[in-house]
């Protein structure tokens, strides 16, 4: 028998692999209530505290952090072998609606090696021993596109993708769960950011076709919800210009937290999306982490004569080579599409309007976080701390959109008003955006 969740029988979800909360504020404003989140790196945490934990939180989404779990940064397999942790963890069970995560991507990466070996690739089985023990009601994987792909180790032979064994792995678990490829863009995200959600729930009396079916519907539906509460345009994409048009003045002030370097100011909002990203924004404010590179003469000459002389997009290692770059990825900004995926390489994207790299807050708008949420941690980290250390650059690429996090949490709602059950609890409208 499943028991109620906490007071206000809302919804409750517990998160692993946090990063700086992109899911978290999604999974929050679609009305889900967290109990804890994990998150290894220092500045990442320090990002998710800010937003979404402390008690001044802008996004607060976890109201009833367990007293027995660290408010820091904290290693989940480190977390897994404290037998304290494990027993506090196996008490949560019958309590736990949804537990959510993205587990590193890099060694299944299309960008990557795609290295099957890569020991990266073993958290996503982590992150179901923890399913195991909590044995929430649902569970939650997003990941990048090559999740779904089978590893090639020779010519001629092909293992299966790191999806289909997780999704075994949950059936071995009592989960009935099926995959799905989305598209961020369809959520109102300015940016074409395909990725792998697998949701499964807990022994439902269903098919794994069935939930297949009604998952793709609620996945729909919830793409067009997110996109009406937000006043968003009901279809179509939003356009690069729409999303940061308003942060490209050409007049330029010290930066609040790097003096320094420079930071732009706002401009007005035209766009709906602009308007929605800067909603609880102070009149006069600066933008938070919009801090302008510094660039040498060769990097301005480079991007000036892309400016004048090639097409949006990505530019061609041709182009590159020739003008003294060994970089073999800039991305010149179309300002009329989506972006592709964002990296977590700012310098691989040249402003559409400016020879600039774009800024992390430029970064954070194509992710379609609000710019209340503000970044924490260096801006850039390069060389072999980048394997340990986690910078505002990086904190935003790897992050989940939040609109993309909103759509499916409402979708999962809706899952469970389709299949219905033991468990039940209170609806709860869609957190406002101003909260």
């Amino acid at each position: 028998m499943i028991k109620n969740s906490v007071a206000g029988l809302q919804p409750t979800s517990i998160e692993l692999f946090a990063g700086c909360g992109g899911l978290a504020l999604g999974l929050h404003r679609a009305g889900w209530n967290g109990l804890f989140a994990v998150e290894r790196d220092a500045m990442a945490f320090e990002t998710l505290e800010a937003n979404l934990v402390g008690d001044s939180a802008p996004f607060k989404a976890f109201g009833q952090w367990p007293s027995w779990m660290p408010r820091q940064n904290t290693d989940l397999v480190a977390l897994l072998s404290d037998d304290n942790y494990r027993e506090n963890l196996s008490k949560l069970r019958g309590t736990v609606d949804l537990v959510a995560g993205g587990p590193p991507c890099q060694g299944f990466s299309v960008g990557g090696k795609r290295d099957g070996e890569d020991e990266r690739n073993s958290l996503v089985y982590r992150m179901l021993d923890f399913v195991e023990l909590v044995q929430p009601r649902a569970v939650l994987i997003e990941n990048v596109e090559g999740m779904a792909r089978r590893f090639v180790s020779k010519p001629g032979s092909a293992g299966g993708s790191v999806a289909e064994d997780a999704i075994a792995k949950l059936e071995d678990l009592g989960y009935i769960a099926s995959y799905h490829l989305i598209n961020s863009a369809d959520f109102g995200v300015p940016q074409a950011r395909k990725r792998v959600a697998i949701i499964g729930l807990l022994s439902p009396a269903m098919s794994r076709q069935a939930l297949h079916e009604i998952t793709a519907i609620a996945l729909a539906e919830a793409a067009k919800a997110v996109r009406l509460e937000h006043g968003l345009p009901a279809d179509g994409n939003i356009s690069v210009k729409d999303a940061i048009d308003d942060l490209s003045s050409a007049r330029l002030v010290p930066s609040p937290d790097s003096p320094r370097f420079k930071s732009g100011i706002y401009t007005s909002a035209k766009s709906a999306y602009a308007k929605l990203m800067r909603e609880g924004v102070p009149s006069g404010a600066i933008p938070d982490s919009h801090r302008m590179t510094i660039h040498g003469e060769t990097v301005r000459e480079l991007y000036e004569l892309a400016h004048s002389t090639q097409k949006p997009g990505r530019l061609s290692k041709e182009f590159l080579l020739a003008n003294g770059t060994k970089k073999d990825k800039k991305v010149l900004l179309d300002s009329s599409a989506v972006v592709a995926t964002i990296t977590t390489h700012p310098d691989e994207y040249i402003h559409y309007k400016f020879p600039r790299n774009i800024t992390v807050r430029e970064m954070a708008r194509l992710q379609s976080f609000p710019d209340r949420f503000t970044f924490h941690g260096r801006y850039t980290i390069n060389g072999p701390r980048r394997k340990f250390d986690v910078a505002r650059c990086s904190q935003v690429g790897n992050a989940v959109p939040p609109l993309m996090g909103e759509g499916l949490g409402r979708a999962i709602l809706k899952i469970f008003e389709q299949v219905g059950g033991a468990r039940s609890f209170r609806k709860s409208a869609p957190v406002s955006v101003e909260a």
